[in-house]
């Protein structure tokens, strides 16, 4: 027997807002997923000799970060904003090492995820201030340990 349509409607729409939101939806399964990922791309570029393949920051923004954090970081993309450097390298050329990444902090829906590494030499504390949102975890915040520097104050 062939099932009638209208049988099939309900399950053909649940399946649709499925896909739907899976594809609308930002931000990891954890912290610890987040800061690998984010982190991982930076280092398969900047690692080594730094000649590795790109990474995009505006596309790591928007699947990672807060929407206000978006704003930030498309701002200075699209126009001169305040920024001038890489904010997961805190510089405009990369050559990083001891990359070390660890959750430092947080509890209940925060987290803390510190990356640990040096660029062209100079050490580096950046960490990523998460919040856990509908179940994914999104960056709130990017607080330099090593200067003052906050994202969310730009």
């Amino acid at each position: 027997m062939i099932p009638s349509f209208s049988r099939l409607r309900l399950p053909l729409l649940l399946v649709s807002v499925l896909l739907v939101t899976g594809q609308a939806q930002a931000g990891g399964s954890d912290p610890k997923a987040v800061l690998d990922d984010i982190f991982g791309q930076m280092n398969a570029m900047c690692g080594g000799n730094g000649d590795g393949p790109a990474y995009d920051l505006e596309a790591i923004a928007k699947k990672y970060f807060v929407p206000a954090l978006v704003k930030i970081v498309t701002r200075d993309i699209e126009q001169a904003g305040a920024l001038d450097f890489d904010i997961l390298i805190d510089g405009q050329d990369c050559k990083t090492s001891d990359l070390k990444l660890d959750i430092i902090g947080g509890g209940g829906r925060t987290s803390i995820g510190r990356a640990t590494f040096k660029n062209m030499g100079e050490d580096r504390i950046i960490d990523l201030h998460m919040t856990n949102a509908g179940g994914d975890w999104m960056v709130a915040d990017v607080v330099y340990r090593h200067r003052p520097f906050s994202l969310k104050a730009q």
